[in-house]
């Protein structure tokens, strides 16, 4: 064998070393998205549905009552709790909530939510 013998075992090995390469090369890419535990679900999974049903509006009421309970409870120990200045003459300030007219507070905050 000439020349020309050797020139096409060298191609094949170059076209063979490419494939190789290549084949490397989108595997690389490839693999990562075949990961199985992915931080993100797939595009189409949906959640289950809600065993749940949402509040009735009674209930809802109900729930926001007793949180203005529990709140005006919590507020009034807190006052009866809280001990007098001794070191100085000066009254505490009052907080801008009892400085309003009293129909100014009822038309506002939780209470006027609470109400509608």
């Amino acid at each position: 064998m000439g020349p020309t013998g050797t020139k096409v075992t060298n191609n094949r090995r170059v076209a063979s070393l490419a494939v190789a390469g290549f084949a490397a090369v989108a595997a690389a890419f490839l693999l990562p998205g075949c990961s199985s535990d992915s931080a993100f679900p797939a595009v189409h999974d949906m959640p289950a549905a809600r065993t749940e049903t949402k509040l009735t509006p009674d209930q809802i009421k109900q729930a926001t009552d007793d949180l203005i309970s529990q709140r005006d409870k919590t507020e009034a120990n807190a006052q009866s709790n809280a001990q007098p200045a001794t070191t100085g003459s000066i009254p505490p300030k009052k907080s801008a909530a009892s400085a309003q007219p009293a129909a100014q507070q009822s038309s506002s905050g939780i209470n006027a939510y609470a109400k509608q």
